[in-house]
């Protein structure tokens, strides 16, 4: 294809009169607009698909894997909870939103020539997502409010017997 520019707005022109064609001629069928969260992914979405149409300049377009990664992430959620109706579940996956950019931020490194800088980020900024996530879902997480605790005790487990198992037989505190 010679323009692929024209591929790239034919596409999204088409993907959003579909998406308000269908919103507006059969109510979704039933669901009322529960999936106006489509919109937010079709946003992350229109991020990510000029990867896919110029993939010969990923290097060039790399950036853009970012806030994509970002408002699809967030477009699948709030489509999770707007036909769950469960919109408290927000009370704790608001901190999947630090995972969502270590992992826009791992797909830049794979999509670019890896500076290892990138790597430290994703590793600082997911670990602390991971962190709050485990943190908030153990405090409003419905069921999840089990997982974090039972996930806390592991990790400490695991560490205290990789240290005992590092000592020699003395047991007692180095001073």
């Amino acid at each position: 294809m010679h323009n692929r520019g024209a591929l790239y707005l034919g596409i999204l022109f088409i993907v959003l009169g579909g998406f308000f064609l269908l919103a507006q001629s059969t109510g979704w069928l039933g669901l009322g607009w529960k999936l106006w969260p489509l919109l937010v992914l079709i946003a992350g979405l229109a991020f990510l698909l000029p990867l896919a149409i110029w993939w010969h300049k990923r290097s060039e377009l790399a950036g853009l894997v970012v806030p994509g990664t970002i408002l699809a992430g967030n477009g699948l959620l709030m489509l999770f909870q707007s036909l769950t109706g469960n919109w408290s579940s927000w009370s704790y996956t608001w901190a999947l939103e630090p995972i969502l950019v270590a992992l826009g931020l791992l797909f830049l490194y794979l999509l670019t020539n890896r500076p290892r800088g990138l790597l430290t980020a994703v590793a600082i900024v997911g670990g602390v997502g991971l962190l709050l996530f485990v943190t908030a879902a153990s405090a409003f997480g419905g069921v999840l409010r089990y997982v974090g605790p039972v996930l806390l005790i592991a990790v400490g487990l695991v560490i205290l017997l990789a240290a005992l198992k590092g000592q020699p037989g003395n047991n007692a505190p180095n001073e």
